[in-house]
């Protein structure tokens, strides 16, 4: 039955018809901590480092959304869903991006498993599509396709007992999404220290092949029971975020996470520029298992 379920999985994501390009972070909590959250567990790492899935106790799902560069012509929005078995934890997520040049979708399929008690792995086959506008033409999207499979991949590793670190890689094959314009290859590390139960410090470092270095830290304080704040900060470009989060008894959860964003050009050439807040928010639940 696992393994008709997994098929299942398998070949509907590849029926699936998509668009595509490069996408920014999902997923509030990252959001709220400056995306500083490549040693996340559970299902908020579905969209961060797959090999946090491995500690998912629950079937779990979890909706994220974001206007992406304060432009009402961008959005940006996934879904997530994971669930544990005797064989690892399996799980799907599709995103949907669509700005005034790009519409998007990525479909994934991640798998993440323990290796050992403080080593987890987690990987994804994703498949991307994409359809890009006319320069002339804006929002008018052609009806030509371009598809590529890619995958990425993670590991997560308990070092001390208050400090879990991480690794992940997107895309490590160059693959080219229109002519002269390839997919980022990413690689990022980093680690989260607990201080406390009530107290996590978050720090990452990411590198695209193609960019500067981009660091990253972030703060998640439990003010009141299942209620965090979060605050982070990004160095290159610089950012401020903050964000916060409430889990329902019910499993039931809410987030909600916004940056400013001080003068970008959405359009490359330096005729516009915007500035303004970028919120993001998120919606999900954890099906607790029923005691018999």
């Amino acid at each position: 039955m696992r393994l008709l379920h997994f098929s299942f999985f398998f070949f509907f994501s590849f029926s699936l018809s998509a668009q595509y390009g490069s996408v920014n972070p999902l997923s509030a909590r990252s959001n709220g901590v400056a995306n500083a959250s490549v040693a996340f567990t559970g299902i908020n790492s579905i969209f961060n480092n797959q090999a946090g899935l491995a500690d998912l106790e629950n079937a779990a799902i979890l909706l994220s959304g974001q206007q992406t560069f304060v432009n009402p012509n961008s959005d940006n929005f996934g879904l997530g869903f994971a669930i544990p078995t005797s064989s690892g934890t399996f799980g799907i997520d599709i995103h949907h991006f669509i700005n005034d040049e790009i519409n998007q979708v990525i479909l994934g399929l991640a798998y993440a498993r323990k290796l050992s008690p403080k080593l987890s792995a987690g990987i994804q086959f994703e498949m991307r599509s994409s359809q890009f506008a006319p320069y002339e033409r804006l929002m008018l999207f052609s009806s030509e396709r371009k598809v590529l499979l890619t995958a990425e991949v993670g590991f997560q590793y308990k070092m001390l007992k208050k400090l879990l670190v991480g690794l992940h890689f997107s895309n490590p094959a160059k693959l080219e999404v229109k002519e002269d314009e390839f997919l980022p290859r990413v690689i990022r590390t980093g680690g989260t220290y607990f201080v406390s139960k009530k107290l996590l410090i978050h720090a990452e470092v990411e590198k695209d092949f193609e960019l500067p270095f981009v660091y990253k830290a972030g703060l998640e304080w439990e003010l009141a029971k299942e209620l965090w704040l979060r605050i982070g900060l990004q160095y290159k470009p610089i950012n401020f975020n903050l964000g916060a989060g409430y889990k329902f008894r019910n499993g039931l959860r809410l987030d909600f996470a916004c940056y400013y964003q001080d003068g970008l050009d959405l359009k490359g050439t330096g005729a516009l520029a915007i500035s303004g807040f970028v919120p993001s928010f998120g919606l999900g639940f954890d099906f607790k298992k029923r005691n018999k």
